[in-house]
C-alpha cells in the first residue's frame, strides 16, 4: 500500500511505515494520521509481521502537527486524529522500533514514544516546546513521557521546553540505540528483524510491562502466572524445547493474531 503521504513497505517479516512529507519534515495532517493508523492496524491483522518499524522521508522524522494555514480546533484534532492514531500503536501486539532519523518535534515525540523502542541519528534532536507557545504536551506525551524517562526527567524537559540531542536523549533513557547519520532506518530495521526472529512472547512481554503501571504487584504476579501457563501450551515453546534437545535453530510458528490472553 502506498499513499503519497504514508509509504508502506516490507523487509520479510519487518513492515515499515514512513511518513513522507519531507518537505515538511513529516509534519501529519489529519489525512496522514488516518493511513498511519490504518498502517499499524494492517500489518497487525497480517500474520506475516512480526516487527514494525516507524521512520520519516528526509531529514525529519516528524514535526508533530502540521499547522500550516488555519490551525482549527486544538481539542477536536486530538481527538480525531492524533488520540485515535497513538491508541492504535499502543495497542498494537506487534512491536514498534521507531528509527528517528531527524528532528520529532511536538507530537513528532509522541510518536517516536509510543514506539516501544527507539534508535536515533547521532544528529537528531527531540524538540518540546509546548510550553512556550502556551500549550500543554499532547498525543499521550504527559503519560508516555514520564514512563520513559521518570517524572523528574520528564518536568525538565516538558516544563522548560527543553531541546535534547540525540547522545542526552541515550544517557536519559529516552532513545535506546545512537547510530551514525543516515543509518537509523537501517540499524532499526536490523533490530525489528532481531525481535522477528524470537518466539511469539515478546508480544506477552509488551502487553505485562505496558500493564505493570497500572496492575498492583500481587495482579502483576497472577498475570505473570496466567500468561505463562498459557504460553508453554503454545508451538513456540514446544519447538524451542525441541530446537534445544536437537541443537539446532527453532523454527517459529506463524503468528496469529489476537490469540495472547
Amino acid at each position: 500500500m502506498t499513499e503519497a503521504d504514508v509509504v508502506v513497505t516490507r523487509d520479510g517479516a519487518v513492515g515499515i511505515v514512513t511518513i513522507n512529507r519531507p518537505q515538511r519534515l513529516n509534519a501529519v495532517t489529519p489525512d496522514a494520521g488516518d493511513r498511519l493508523a490504518a498502517a499499524f492496524a494492517a500489518f497487525e491483522a497480517d500474520p506475516g509481521i512480526r516487527a514494525v518499524v516507524l521512520t520519516g522521508a528526509g531529514r525529519g522524522f516528524c514535526a508533530g502537527a502540521d499547522i500550516a494555514g488555519d490551525v482549527g480546533n486544538a481539542r477536536d484534532v486530538l481527538i480525531e486524529t492524533w488520540n485515535p492514531l497513538v491508541r492504535t500503536m499502543q495497542a498494537l501486539e506487534i512491536p514498534i522500533v521507531a528509527a528517528v532519523n531527524g528532528v520529532a518535534a511536538g507530537a513528532g515525540v509522541s510518536l517516536a514514544l509510543a514506539c516501544d523502542l527507539r534508535v536515533a541519528a547521532e544528529s537528531a534532536r527531540f524538540q518540546l516546546s509546548f510550553t512556550k507557545i502556551g500549550l500543554l504536551p499532547d498525543a499521550g506525551l504527559t503519560w508516555l513521557l514520564p514512563r520513559t524517562v521518570g517524572l523528574g526527567r520528564a518536568n525538565e524537559l516538558a516544563l522548560l521546553g527543553r531541546d535534547i540531542a540525540a547522545p542526552e536523549a541515550l544517557q536519559w533513557g529516552l532513545v535506546n540505540r545512537v547510530c551514525a547519520d543516515g543509518e537509523a532506518l537501517n540499524t532499526a530495521v536490523a533490530l525489528a528483524q532481531e525481535i522477528a526472529g524470537l518466539a511469539g512472547s515478546v508480544t506477552s512481554v509488551k502487553r505485562a510491562h505496558r500493564r505493570s503501571f497500572e496492575s498492583t504487584f500481587g495482579e502483576q504476579l497472577d498475570f505473570e502466572a496466567d500468561t505463562q501457563g498459557w504460553l508453554q501450551q503454545q508451538p513456540d515453546f514446544a519447538e524451542a524445547v525441541a530446537a534445544f534437545a536437537e541443537k539446532r535453530p527453532a523454527h517459529r510458528a506463524p503468528r496469529t493474531p489476537g490469540r495472547h490472553p
